[in-house]
C-alpha cells in the first residue's frame, strides 16, 4: 500500500491499535488522536521508517512507548519530529516531544 498520510483523529475510534499498523511501511504521518483508543502501543509501529509525525494523544493508552518508536526520532537518524502521546502518568515516554 502506498499511503503516505492516514488521518483518523477525532473518529470515536475504540479498542486498540493493530499492530497491523507496522505494515504501512510508506506512511509518513499517522493522526490517531482524539480517540477512545485503548491498550499499549505496539512495538510494530517502529516499523515506519518515513513516519515523520506520529500523534496519538488524547486517547487512553497505557504502558511505556515502545523503544523501536523512538528509535524513529528524527535526532538519532530517523524521519519522526512530533510524537505526541499522553504522558501524564497514562503512557510512559522518554523521547516525546509533546506530552499531554
Amino acid at each position: 500500500i502506498n499511503l503516505e498520510w492516514l488521518l483518523l483523529y477525532y473518529n470515536s475510534l475504540t479498542g486498540s491499535i493493530p499492530s497491523e499498523m507496522g505494515l504501512l511501511t510508506n506512511l509518513e504521518r499517522l493522526y490517531l488522536d482524539d480517540n477512545s483508543l485503548t491498550g499499549s502501543i505496539p512495538s510494530d509501529i517502529g516499523l515506519l521508517t518515513n513516519l515523520e509525525v506520529l500523534w496519538l494523544d488524547g486517547n487512553s493508552l497505557t504502558g511505556t512507548l515502545p523503544d523501536e518508536v523512538c528509535a524513529l526520532r528524527d535526532d538519532i537518524g530517523g524521519n519522526l519530529r512530533d510524537l505526541r502521546v499522553d504522558c501524564d502518568g497514562e503512557v510512559t515516554c522518554s523521547c516525546c516531544n509533546y506530552c499531554y
